[in-house]
């Protein structure tokens, strides 16, 4: 059982959610531009951040139909400049809704245990961060998967300008949270990004490793988010 924990800090992308398909959002981008039969430049990793990057500030799942139908065309267009995609440049509003739908909240899940648990910590009365290595705007899609109200805080490396193993982005969440690291715990898939920043930050951390796959015996580990409470002392969820 884990004691002493004031706090807790979770990793987004195969924490809580899953892209529906399984291949990434890039490559399902690809694959619908190539079905349109246009040519383009390779897919990195980086056009996500830079069509994305002022998503934080021209967003909002508030927005009116019209005024988030205007704000898909001109992410469209950025995507198709970006990937240098001369042939769709002047038809974004055609395939803004597409595009949105590959690249955009919809195209990701929630796994099954996640709304419980996070009932379970909001009820317990524990603070609580999300901390990813995400594209600026994170929390819009916080807000359309149904999270609008889970986190306290939700720190993204594209917004702070750290990202994780950096203890930085850990120790921003702990001290927006009103925390010492030491009282914190950071829940992660991966062991360099998650357990080892976040052991670096003087945090404590556990590893989900979901579908029974094998996990490495130096880290503490779970098989999904639903064991987390039982561990917390908060019973199962």
């Amino acid at each position: 059982m884990l004691a002493e924990i004031d706090a807790v800090t979770l990793d987004f992308y195969n924490t809580l959610a899953y892209h529906r398909q399984g291949d990434g959002r890039g490559a399902t981008l690809m694959e619908y531009l190539a079905r349109q039969g246009v040519k383009c430049d390779p897919w990195e990793h980086q056009v996500l951040y830079d069509v994305f990057e002022r998503h934080a500030e021209d967003y909002s799942p508030d927005l009116s139909a019209d005024a988030k139908r205007r704000y898909l065309v001109r992410f469209t267009e950025r995507v198709f400049e970006r990937l240098n995609v001369r042939e769709l440049v002047g038809a974004a509003a055609d395939h803004a809704t597409n595009v949105w739908a590959l690249l955009g909240p919809q195209s990701l899940a929630l796994f099954s245990d996640v709304l419980r648990v996070l009932e379970v910590l909001r009820s317990a009365a524990y603070p609580l961060a999300l901390v990813s290595n995400w594209q600026c705007g994170l929390r819009h899609f916080c807000v359309e998967l149904g999270l609008a109200d889970a986190f306290d805080h939700v720190v993204v490396s594209a917004e702070v300008g750290s990202q994780k193993p950096d203890p930085e982005i850990f120790h921003i969440a702990c001290r927006r949270l009103g925390v010492p690291p030491g009282r914190a715990l950071h829940v992660g898939d991966a062991v360099v990004d998650d357990i080892e920043g976040a052991h670096n930050a003087g945090m404590r951390a556990l590893l989900v490793r979901r579908g029974g796959s094998e996990l490495p015996a130096e880290a503490p580990t779970i098989a999904g988010l639903h064991e987390l409470p039982r561990l917390l002392g908060l019973g199962d969820a």
